[in-house]
């Protein structure tokens, strides 16, 4: 089973909108107290915080189930981070969400309301698939259209490894490079993340002045970094998508382990700050789930030495990556990109004998001889 958010709009009447702003008012004025509550005896337990101001909160007018789920997001984030709840969402569970077709139905401090939805055939394809809804957060964006974020359970295709195996080698320069020869490019990804950088910089050096701290400029510091991290995740979605459409059920996917990868490299400069905010665990974490959807199996290999290793005679030196793009083998002549080259071996090392390109690329000279610009067929992202 996966666990799926399906982001639908909401179509409310004119009453039906005042009951559910309501009910987010009251929701965030119930995670404040318990938020109070739980620094003033210095406990985040939501069994202990449930005795202590469920009463409360019944009192405020949340029916139970929505009482119990204002405590369990104050002692989920256990307050470490929160300093105050907005009126900007409400969370749902299955008791208090459900579905009626194509209408959602909520639980409000008005009672109970069967809201239309706007679906996509999107939508209607994972709706008609799924085993059970889970429930689901309300929330209002700034424009004032109301949507319902749907947690699903939807049965995914068991992942035999019945076809080929696909290495994807991770990086900056690419964002993936595949063993079957499609690069991705992360070019527009590291321009994007630069540009914010500065930019930060900038209005962060007016917020250390105190005569320029302005309220607008707090919350222009604040959209800020929500426009690039909405950028990133658009990037990476896309990226992990195009890799999933290019394979068939039964292949398999074989991608790098770089946990721990930061503490173990150090960069310079800008470089330093790119390697920080690198979204490796997000893009690994988009490319698992959308895979298992597919019925395509997702193995971590080890990636020590994979852009060192000759794919053709398994010739293993550190000098055979000439610069950061050029792979040539010191022992046979093997030539290639440096990021092809460390898929290819990916590939093999979850068991792909044989599969994948491993020819030398066009243009590629014997041992001794001179030394050219390997071919590349970059893919913009």
């Amino acid at each position: 089973m996966q666990t799926l958010t399906l982001r639908t709009r909401l179509e409310p009447t004119p009453a039906q909108a005042d009951a559910l702003q309501e009910t987010l008012e009251c929701f965030a004025q119930a995670c404040n107290l318990t938020l109070e509550v739980a620094r003033a005896c210095r406990t985040f337990s939501k069994f202990k915080l449930q005795r202590l101001v469920y009463g409360q909160l019944r009192a405020l007018g949340l029916s139970a189930n929505l009482a119990i789920r204002a405590i369990a997001r104050v002692g989920h984030r256990k307050g470490h981070r929160a300093k105050h709840y907005r009126p900007t969402s409400c969370d749902y569970d299955q008791r208090t969400l459900s579905l009626r077709g194509e209408s959602v139905s909520l639980s409000t401090t008005r009672g109970r309301l069967r809201i239309p939805m706007r679906l996509s055939p999107y939508h209607r394809y994972w709706l008609a698939r799924a085993r059970s809804v889970q429930g689901g957060r309300l929330r209002r964006d700034r424009r004032g259209r109301w949507y319902v974020h749907l947690t699903v359970r939807v049965a995914v295709p068991e992942a035999l490894p019945t076809g080929r195996v696909v290495g994807v080698d991770l990086g900056q320069r690419h964002l993936a490079a595949l063993s079957t020869g499609e690069r991705l490019s992360g070019g527009a990804l590291k321009t994007k993340r630069l540009h914010y950088r500065a930019k930060r910089a900038e209005v962060r050096l007016k917020l250390d002045r105190p005569s320029e701290r302005t309220r607008s400029l707090r919350r222009l510091w604040a959209r800020l970094s929500g426009r690039e991290r909405r950028f990133v995740r658009q990037v990476l979605h896309e990226a992990s998508r195009r890799i999933v459409d290019g394979l068939a059920p039964g292949d398999v996917l074989a991608i790098e382990d770089l946990r721990g990868l930061r503490g173990r490299t150090k960069r310079k400069g800008k470089a330093r700050h790119l390697h920080q905010l690198w979204p490796y665990g997000l893009f690994r974490h988009l490319l698992e789930y959308k895979a298992r959807l597919k019925g395509v199996r997702m193995v971590v290999v080890d990636p020590a030495h994979t852009s060192q290793t000759c794919p053709r005679c398994g010739h293993v030196d550190r000098r055979n990556r000439r610069s950061g793009r050029l792979f040539r083998c010191r022992a046979c002549g093997f030539q290639h990109n440096a990021d092809m080259v460390a898929a290819l071996n990916l590939a093999r090392r979850a068991g792909s004998e044989g599969m994948g390109r491993c020819q030398p690329a066009p243009g590629a000279i014997p041992a001794g001889g001179r030394e050219g610009k390997p071919t590349t067929s970059v893919v913009g992202s």
